[in-house]
């Protein structure tokens, strides 16, 4: 069953792509964990907006992508996609989507600082990324930052 909101995370140790170890328990703060896979364009959709959502509020949350794909193809992707915020591995075994329960993906989870869910978004649903970046920015302290100014997208689009 997926995780839901005020559910305690589960802690995970997943690798960069660049080798370095990241255990979530280790992280202080809010952290937003980006489940996707490359191939997904759902997840394709989706990963430029939590782009901007990080340029914006990434001083104040600690972004953290889980790729369920190998190293290399992880590394394109971002570079493909501009993606700047830290990327994890999750491939072969999947330990932290497994742990996650991630059924669909995209899948985000907000992280309080006390290790708890605190948002929670499955697919692409533009009212919910739209509500996470408020959420991002009362965090942060500062203005809501537009994500869909001069942009056409759909209200929702399955994972």
């Amino acid at each position: 069953m997926p995780l839901k909101i005020s559910d305690k995370a589960p802690n995970f140790v997943l690798k960069s792509p660049e080798g370095d170890e990241i255990s979530l328990s280790a992280l202080k703060g809010y952290k937003l964990l980006v489940f996707y896979k490359i191939t997904c364009p759902t997840c394709q959709l989706t990963l430029p907006f939590v782009q901007k959502l990080f340029e914006s509020y990434g001083h104040a949350v600690r972004f953290l992508g889980i790729s369920q794909d190998g190293e290399e193809e992880t590394r394109r992707f971002a570079q493909d996609y501009g993606l700047t915020f830290p990327q994890l591995i999750d491939y072969p075994d999947y330990p932290a989507s497994l742990s996650y329960d991630v059924q669909v993906v995209p899948t985000l989870y907000l992280v309080d600082e006390e290790g708890r869910i605190d948002f929670v978004l499955e697919s692409f649903v533009k009212s919910s990324l739209e509500e996470l970046s408020e959420k991002l920015a009362d965090l942060a302290g500062s203005e809501v930052n537009p994500l869909f100014e001069d942009v056409s997208v759909p209200p929702f689009k399955a994972g």
